[in-house]
């Protein structure tokens, strides 16, 4: 069902409305709708497999409330994803938007006027920041041999101690940082920059922390079950050092309250053996829809990252401009030509060197997964030719 439009500029949001309206026409025309090979979802034929694997614990209240202070699993938590109990706390939020605005809260009280934000990142970071009165300040990672990087060292923007947002993996691209990169942005903490890390895709073992915990400036957020696509139930948990407790946890009151049995099951899930034999079991899928998709990722004006981990990755078209992702004309001869339907690179500010991009989440693996996206392949092959 799509959403009721409103006229405020959020083109990201636009972005999806636009694709919304395609689809519906196209469903009128056709009878069926066209087929999403990037929504952020899994297919019903994939949700209804993994379902069987998937064993969430049971509540001991669902009348009271449940403030992050109080519950005492935080440090659990916080050591699973690869925090040290006597150097970090957590504060759990019922989401990652609200972990960012959390962040950003922390980061206005801190005097920060500018943060310095490495794109792709999440849409909602440049909205969030607009209403908190902070710049955001695009640039772009590198991206050459399937593999992205940050601006080198002597680049003009590392001049000055700021604050960095970076995301790992690469949103929607599904590469992490490469070790030289984690070390490099070690040595910006130790120059005076605050770090943040939009970590809310990392598979386990990936998280930044594990490398850069020590540094007092370094903050990090995570949402476990987004890095397995289980979307009903999550939480998300800002990882900080134990000095900056007391002011996360106050003013969360103000951004969220109590948090809800979703996050309350979620957290008791992601502790739990089944967490992890179903994460296993998750793997091997996407695995196997990875192996299928990869021989449909072929032609001479293709591009997809090689070390890509996890369930999204992302397809590029350097011949083709990046601007076509705007454009609801080419957008509507795409879906109706191949009855398939995809999300742009460009809302989540992939570079334009890139040229037009889109994700493919693995995690919509099922009898109309591979066609549709073999139409849109062979589609996008003949107009870069």
């Amino acid at each position: 069902m799509s959403r009721a439009p409103e006229s405020a500029s959020l083109p990201e949001i636009e972005c999806i409305e636009m694709l919304e309206a395609i689809e519906d026409a196209y469903a009128k025309r056709f009878g069926a709708a066209p087929f999403n090979i990037s929504h952020w979802d899994p297919s019903d034929e994939f949700e209804r497999e993994m379902l069987g694997h998937l064993d969430v614990p049971g509540l001991g209240s669902l009348a009271s409330y449940r403030f992050s202070y109080q519950l005492t699993e935080s440090t659990p938590v916080v050591v699973k994803l690869g925090g040290v109990a006597r150097l970090h706390s957590g504060l759990f939020t019922p989401s990652t938007t609200t972990s960012i605005l959390c962040v950003l809260n922390w980061l206005k009280r801190r005097g920060k006027k500018q943060i310095i934000a490495m794109c792709p990142a999440y849409f909602s970071l440049s909205h969030a920041c607009h209403r908190f009165g902070i710049n955001l300040k695009r640039t772009y990672l590198k991206r050459s041999d399937g593999r992205f990087s940050l601006p080198t060292s002597g680049s003009r923007i590392w001049q000055n101690p700021s604050v960095l947002w970076i995301t790992n993996p690469v949103y929607g691209a599904g590469v992490y940082f490469t070790p030289e990169d984690i070390i490099f942005v070690g040595s910006l903490l130790e120059s005076g920059w605050i770090v943040v890390a939009d970590e809310c895709l990392a598979l386990p073992g990936k998280e930044m922390i594990r490398m850069l915990g020590q540094h007092p400036n370094f903050v990090t957020i995570y949402s476990p079950h987004k890095c397995i696509c289980v979307n009903g139930i999550k939480f998300s948990i800002v990882i900080f050092n134990l000095k900056h407790l007391a002011f996360m946890e106050r003013w969360a009151d103000v951004w969220y309250g109590g948090l809800g049995c979703s996050s309350s099951l979620a957290i008791a899930h992601f502790l739990s053996p089944n967490f992890d034999s179903y994460l296993a079991h998750f793997l091997r899928k996407i695995a196997v829809v990875r192996k299928s998709v990869s021989q449909l990722c072929v032609g001479p004006h293709l591009e997809t990252d090689t070390e890509a981990k996890g369930h999204f990755v992302s397809c590029y078209y350097p011949a083709l401009s990046s601007r076509l992702g705007n454009s609801r004309t080419f957008l509507e001869q795409v879906i109706n030509a191949t009855g398939g339907s995809l999300i742009p690179g460009n809302r989540s500010r992939f570079g334009r060197e890139v040229g037009f991009s889109f994700r493919v989440n693995l995690a919509r693996g099922g009898p109309r997964l591979q066609p549709a996206l073999a139409r849109i392949i062979a589609y996008m092959n003949s107009c870069a030719d």
